[in-house]
């Protein structure tokens, strides 16, 4: 890990400082011995301040709970300052991408959104953060260890299924609200917002006009026992990275509409469901898929 950088501005201070102090060896005046150390003081302090500054500061990182394979997502970075006086100029990268924290006062802790992505679904380390600061000078950059080490679950990359794709659903789900069939025989419990391919005799237009925002009905699907569970068997089984992201992008546009939706893998079965906890619980399913 580097522990300094020399900035040009840095580099010309330290070639002036030496000159100086030759320059005043060889002349033997006392000016020149008082603008030796006062050149040689100035770095001393400002090595000083800029370490203390620098050591103070904690970085952590936050996830959303949704993340997925080649699809950019906010991360947040977090610097805590565990010292009295103020911390400045501090940079954080994650991977390539940089935080920058101006200020963080006394106690404080500052978060800045950073825009990642990461290739591959599964499980992935958090590691390899990098904080430094250029602080007080921009003489000089220092560079600080940054303990934070986590994990995250990444899904796999959303794909959008053929409509008439037969090996996506176990049983006929087409009863959402999304294809041509007579919604005469459900009841409407709710509205949802708007979701890509739904047709226009499900759109409802008064929340529309209240709140400026496509809505569409959200059915009651008991009206005649249709449900929508993903059969992942089938899917996986013309490729599995291709069926995975099939199934991810039915799950993650149901957690957008509150949509039920439900999962059938080797046997194991998971009940269609609205809640948000339970189509992570398939999308973690899917990122640890084997």
């Amino acid at each position: 890990m580097k522990v300094i950088t020399v900035h040009r501005a840095g580099m010309i201070y330290i070639v002036m400082s030496i000159a100086l102090g030759l320059l005043a060896i060889n002349v033997g005046s006392n000016f020149h011995y008082l603008a030796a150390s006062a050149f040689l003081g100035y770095m001393l302090a400002s090595g000083i301040a800029g370490r203390r500054n620098i050591r103070k500061a904690s970085v952590t990182v936050s996830f959303p709970d949704e993340i997925y394979a080649r699809t950019p997502f906010l991360l947040t970075v977090n610097v805590t300052n565990t010292g009295r006086p103020p911390i400045f100029l501090i940079d954080v990268r994650v991977g390539t991408r940089h935080a920058f924290f101006p200020a963080v006062q006394p106690g404080e802790t500052v978060s800045s959104p950073v825009m990642f992505a990461i290739e591959s679904r599964g499980t992935h380390e958090v590691s390899g953060i990098e904080l430094s600061s250029s602080y007080p000078f921009n003489f000089f950059t220092r560079y600080w260890p940054v303990k934070f080490r986590g994990s995250v679950t990444v899904f796999p990359a959303p794909v959008r299924a053929n409509r008439r794709d037969a090996r996506l659903w176990l049983q006929d789900g087409e009863d959402d609200g999304r294809a041509g069939r007579d919604d005469s025989d459900r009841e409407m419990i709710g509205v949802r917002p708007y979701a890509e391919g739904d047709p226009m005799r499900v759109i409802h237009w008064k929340s529309t006009a209240r709140t400026g925002r496509l809505s569409s009905r959200l059915y009651d699907r008991d009206g005649d026992g249709g449900v929508r569970i993903i059969d992942l068997d089938s899917l996986v089984s013309a490729g599995i990275e291709s069926g995975l992201s099939l199934a991810s992008h039915e799950i993650s546009n149901s957690v957008k509409s509150g949509s039920p939706i439900g999962m059938s893998d080797r046997g194991r079965l998971w009940a269609p469901s609205s809640a948000r906890a339970d189509k992570l619980s398939m999308l973690t399913h899917l990122a640890l898929y084997e």
